[in-house]
């Protein structure tokens, strides 16, 4: 199963028009989150539909720069699919999603405590050992979420690594934090800020998560 995943568009066209063309021999797109910037359905809508327009199934989650809205959107599209705080299939593995952010100085749209994480993360048991957690906020401690100094992710995502061991997490949301690095044995993957121009691809095998960072 080939994957690409693109983060944080914060609204660029460009953007997904490139990720349109760089999914080719791709198996489906995961949009880890920040779709628009502070936008609402109204611009998330039209980013999505033309990722659809690749021919394949389009998975998201909203980031903390999105409308609380798409947390429980569903799109009128059958290829564009919510995934957070859901399990959906995919090939022999399973997804969960996660939107929003931790808290921040900033104060932007959708934010959560990391008692909220927790009890979300702790709503969705997945019925596979091979899945991947779909969030937009990173776990701490790793290369995913340093940024200016320090750690910016989530704890209380980091212990339902630990404890769950996913094959992989696809995050976003800290721009400078883009890479490929690994839990244990899980893979974890900041693509970086797609309206930068990035992106990453992971091909899931049967024993092991490779991924790669690409630019659109």
């Amino acid at each position: 199963m080939r994957l690409l995943q693109i983060s944080d568009i914060h609204g660029s066209y460009e953007a997904v028009v490139r990720a349109v063309e760089k999914s080719s021999g791709c198996d489906a797109i995961l949009v880890v989150g920040d779709i628009t910037h502070f936008g609402g359905v109204a611009q998330a809508g039209p980013l999505l539909d033309k990722l659809a327009e690749s021919g394949l199934k389009v998975f998201f989650v909203a980031g903390n720069c999105d409308h609380p809205a798409l947390l429980t959107w569903t799109p009128s599209n059958p290829k564009i699919v919510n995934i957070h705080l859901k399990k959906t299939a995919l090939g022999d593995f399973e997804m969960i999603g996660l939107g929003g952010g931790n808290l921040s100085p900033f104060n932007t749209l959708i934010e959560f405590s990391e008692e909220e994480f927790a009890r979300m993360l702790s709503s969705v048991n997945t019925s596979s050992e091979r899945f991947i957690l779909v969030s937009h906020t990173p776990p701490y401690g790793g290369e995913a979420d340093a940024a200016r100094g320090r750690h910016l992710g989530s704890t209380a995502i980091r212990r339902f690594v630990e404890e769950k061991r996913p094959i992989a997490v696809c995050c976003g949301h800290i721009h400078e934090a883009r890479s490929v690095s690994s839990i244990g044995g899980t893979k974890v993957v900041n693509a970086g800020p797609a309206r930068d121009g990035f992106c990453a691809i992971l091909n899931i095998g049967d024993k092991e998560v490779d991924a790669e960072l690409h630019h659109l």
